[in-house]
């Protein structure tokens, strides 16, 4: 019992540590972000930042990881499927829920002053996914075809956020179903 309330603590401490830090990383660049301002404005202490994170290039690396780790456990379930419009469309709905819950983050990241080597990493994380191509496709066509599609979903979810997901997640999906 003790320690679920340990966990449940440390669990609080990060969610507000990591609510500062979109705070003030939608207000100013990563590099000009101090750990004292962080944890003031999270009301921590600075030493209980250091218990979990070395500095805030850290703790971004930190929230992106488990992200990731999000990410890919959504698609391990739908790649055990075959892939259908269905199976497509559940996973895109559930991948564009994931990021609306977490629209402050990604707003942040996927935004003009974003973090590029998250974009990168999204980029990557899209390419190895095993989304369904026309079989009429000769090598050469997928091999220019996939890195412009993905960059049209990351565009399409950059609009989607600027616009304040103003389309539902599975409408949104739709969409992009459609366009592919």
């Amino acid at each position: 019992m003790e320690k679920k309330k340990i966990d449940r603590r440390i669990r609080r401490t990060k969610k507000v540590l990591i609510e500062a830090l979109t705070k003030l990383m939608s207000e100013k660049k990563i590099n000009n972000i101090t750990v004292k301002e962080l944890t003031d404005l999270a009301d921590v202490n600075r030493s209980t930042f250091y218990l979990y994170y070395n500095d805030i290039y850290d703790m971004l690396e930190k929230i992106e990881e488990e992200l990731f780790n999000d990410f890919t456990e959504a698609y391990e379930k739908f790649s055990e499927e075959t892939t259908t419009y269905d199976s497509l469309l559940s996973f895109l709905a559930y991948l564009l829920e994931f990021i609306k819950i977490n629209a402050d983050m990604f707003k942040i990241l996927l935004g003009p002053d974003g973090d590029y080597a998250f974009i990168d990493r999204f980029k990557n994380f899209i390419k190895h996914t095993d989304f369904p191509l026309n079989s009429s496709f000769s090598e050469i066509k997928a091999y220019y075809y996939i890195p412009y599609t993905i960059s049209g979903f990351i565009g399409v979810v950059q609009q989607w956020l600027n616009n304040n997901m103003d389309v539902s997640p599975n409408d949104l999906a739709i969409i992009i179903i459609e366009m592919l």
